[in-house]
């Protein structure tokens, strides 16, 4: 079932979590810092292994993926070192999260249908004991409660899946396809099973780590490893979904007033648009995206209470007022031309780059928009010609860096990847509407004879974001 049972490496990466979980649940009460720094110690040690064998691998994209695994386990356990200190709860979390790291193991090697719907619930239920770890609080069960529900809903469909597979009727590869993609949606947070994810923000900031950074990446994973969405009906549920939360997530990020909700909403829009890569064909530009994502979101939780200082001092540097139009024009005309010219350097110097490949393409629009916000909000701050020198002289740099490490990833990764069913007016198509979208929103957000419309849309989107315990809206 699992590459593990030839290979020694592997094996280890699945049994030393596994037992460090067990030693947790036996003497962790008796010596909670010496299991932690053992639990942090074991997925550092995993980490260094999948690096190693990141050369030799024979399965590019289960080499990748334990690359993130142990890499976030590591960072979120050796965080919860200190962060857990003291904490009676403390081996609860050891436990449970060496638990996910093996049980994620197991889904990013499995060879078979099988063996990735046993990792992939095992995964779940892992995750379910982490949300418990401060289960006398009501929020803490309420959202163990929603979780437990939108994951047993999308295991029983993929459950389903592997059962109708193996009945092995050809005309019955449309449902199949369609009961994958639902399990996909229900584990990475997207319409319509979007709600369990911000119930979730009662638990420790390193099991919310773990969470965003690994366990909701396993819908693009599940769609990767078993790409169904050679069927119409599949990939038009994916392409659908994926854009709605894309651009639902994106809204209620702007209005949420805590870090850790609007860094929830964040990751449903950053799933969104894994999602709708993966419903394109875009098989590189999803895994390179939810590798990424991984790492960096699990950053920003582990700092998020250093963010909540830096945003209350930076609530005083707001931007200069009383620029006039004109100016105001000239700076989102710069903020928009000066990555989009940083990208194209990036493509000429880098000789490796694949002309043409939709899939890096998308993730260079991607890094456009997102690279023009940046600049946008700094040279309003900064509305000089040493301002627009000073973005200049940091976007090159990572833009020609960007490229490069994207060259290098999609290379690796080609031989792993299924061919893309979509043509490419299709994905073009698609990114010139999100575009098209994201530019109707900023027109919006930017205009003053809209206010009453920013106003309604605010309000709507707080009440959107808001959960009750009971699941009402009241």
């Amino acid at each position: 079932m699992l590459e593990a049972i030839a290979n020694p490496a592997l094996l280890t990466l699945v049994i030393a979590p596994l037992v460090v979980a067990v030693v947790a649940a036996t003497i962790g009460r008796r010596a909670p810092v010496l299991v932690a720094r053992l639990g942090a110690a074991t997925a550092a040690a995993g980490l260094l292994i999948a690096i190693a064998g990141l050369p030799t691998a024979s399965d590019h994209l289960a080499a990748a993926l334990l690359l993130l695994i142990f890499g976030v386990s590591a960072i979120a356990q050796g965080f919860a070192v200190r962060y857990l200190a003291g904490d009676s709860r403390a081996p609860w979390f050891t436990c449970g999260a060496s638990l996910l790291t093996t049980a994620s193991t197991v889904m990013a090697s499995a060879t078979t249908m099988v063996g990735l719907a046993i990792g992939w619930t095992a995964v779940g239920l892992a995750l379910c004991l982490l949300l418990a770890t401060y289960r006398e609080l009501p929020a803490a069960r309420d959202g163990v409660r929603r979780t437990a529900l939108a994951f047993c809903i999308g295991d029983g469909a993929l459950w389903a899946a592997v059962g109708l597979h193996h009945l092995g009727a050809e005309a019955l590869a449309p449902v199949i396809a369609v009961l994958i993609v639902i399990a996909a949606l229900s584990r990475s947070a997207q319409i319509p099973f979007h709600r369990w994810l911000p119930a979730t923000l009662a638990a420790p900031t390193p099991v919310s780590a773990l969470l965003h950074a690994g366990v909701v990446n396993g819908g693009g994973v599940l769609l990767v490893k078993l790409s169904v969405l050679s069927t119409p009906p599949a990939a038009g549920i994916v392409i659908a979904a994926g854009t709605a939360s894309m651009a639902y997530g994106a809204v209620l990020m702007l209005v949420r007033p805590d870090i850790k909700g609007a860094l929830a909403y964040s990751t449903m829009a950053q799933m969104g648009f894994m999602m709708l890569t993966c419903g394109l064909g875009l098989w590189a530009a999803a895994v390179i995206h939810l590798i990424g994502h991984g790492f960096y979101k699990a950053t920003l939780f582990l700092s998020s209470g250093t963010a909540v200082a830096r945003h209350q001092r930076h609530r005083t540097l707001a931007p200069p007022a009383g620029l006039s139009r004109p100016r105001r024009w000239i700076i989102a005309t710069t903020a928009a031309l000066l990555p989009l010219s940083a990208l194209a350097a990036g493509m000429v110097l880098v000789p490796t780059w694949p002309e043409g490949h939709a899939a890096e393409l998308a993730l260079l629009v991607f890094a456009w928009v997102t690279g023009a916000a940046a600049t946008w909000g700094w040279l309003r701050r900064q509305p000089t010609i040493g301002g627009a020198v000073g973005a200049t002289a940091v976007l090159l740099p990572a833009a020609v860096a960007y490229v490069a490490v994207i060259s290098a990833v999609s290379r690796y990764l080609a031989p792993a990847l299924p061919a893309s069913a979509v043509s490419p007016a299709t994905v073009w198509a698609v990114i010139a509407g999100a575009l098209a979208v994201l530019g109707a929103l900023a027109a919006l957000r930017a205009s003053p004879a809209a206010l009453g419309l920013q106003r309604s849309l605010y309000t709507h989107a707080i009440s959107a974001g808001t959960l009750h315990p009971t699941g009402v809206h009241r």
